[in-house]
């Protein structure tokens, strides 16, 4: 009994922090292998293949064609998450305020393209967006003239292949940032005689904003690598960074220029979600600062 008793002190007694350490050194080590190694290997690249260089880079910063391929990168990255936050977060309120029953049919819609491949819905969109297809000729109704739309091999096209992708993305963090939420804030609210467009803009908006900010994260940092949607509605004429790595490899077998392109991405990408999330986790709810 009283090895018993002294094992079970021994564990109690058993710092937590270590034993977190413990538990994800599987999970360490498997992110070592399958991220880190690989990722080292093409900074190791990047600097040639013989010798320490930094040709590529210099190469790299001297074309201005690479800096207008990360610009219209990051815009269009920019342009799909405005897209997923404008369709994306009535689909969330719908969801969030719907039946157990609604919700679950609504949610297997949302989650239809996670099972669907990616070049199936690529080509589909494709057929859509093509002159004369379905989209096409119903945006050229709307716009002057009458006559189909350009929507294919544009950025357009691009745009609209993306945020259809994304979307997901951006519905699930913010539906679960709005389910979440107490229901006696916005009773209160409704009892103080606050109209309900007065809840949502007073509640429900400000206590969602965590999930938008989350979602927008997964969505833009998604979009920046993304490679087979610009490629086959882009129709080549749409050149982001994911392409321009891709052809330096299998059309001028340039690996360390394709190496630098990724690490100047990777690098840039990095440092805006660090800045992303050093302003996300200033704000809070009663508007002080968290220092941190």
């Amino acid at each position: 009994m009283k090895r018993i008793a002294r094992d079970a002190a021994a564990v109690v007694r058993f710092p937590p922090l270590r034993a977190g350490v413990l538990l994800l050194l599987p999970a360490l080590a498997l992110v070592g292998v399958l991220y880190l190694i690989p990722v080292g290997r093409l900074a190791a690249v990047s600097f040639g293949e013989k010798g320490l260089s930094l040709a590529a880079y210099a190469a790299l910063l001297d074309q201005w064609s690479y800096s207008a391929i990360l610009l219209r990168t990051f815009r269009l990255s920019a342009l799909v998450v405005a897209g997923c936050v404008i369709l994306g977060y009535p689909i969330a309120y719908v969801l969030a305020f719907s039946s157990a029953r609604r919700r679950a049919l609504l949610s297997l819609l949302v989650l239809l393209p996670f099972w669907t491949s990616v070049l199936v819905r690529n080509y589909a969109w494709v057929y859509l967006l093509r002159k004369g297809g379905v989209l096409s000729v119903a945006a050229g109704v709307l716009l002057p003239g009458g006559k189909p739309a350009e929507l294919l091999y544009n950025e357009v096209g691009v745009v609209i292949g993306m945020t259809n992708t994304l979307l997901p993305f951006m519905v699930l963090p913010i539906f679960v940032a709005i389910h979440s939420q107490d229901r006696a804030l916005r009773e209160a609210a409704g009892s103080l005689g606050a109209s309900p467009s007065r809840v949502f803009w007073a509640v429900t908006l400000p206590l969602s904003l965590t999930g938008v900010y989350a979602g927008s994260l997964l969505v833009f940092t998604t979009a920046v690598g993304f490679f087979i949607t610009p490629a086959l509605l882009g129709g080549g004429r749409v050149l982001l960074a994911a392409t321009f790595i891709e052809q330096q490899i299998q059309e001028f077998v340039n690996w360390p220029l394709a190496a630098a392109a990724s690490m100047i991405l990777l690098v840039i990408v990095a440092a805006l979600v660090a800045a992303y999330r050093r302003v996300t986790a200033a704000r809070t709810f009663g508007g002080e600062r968290v220092v941190g």
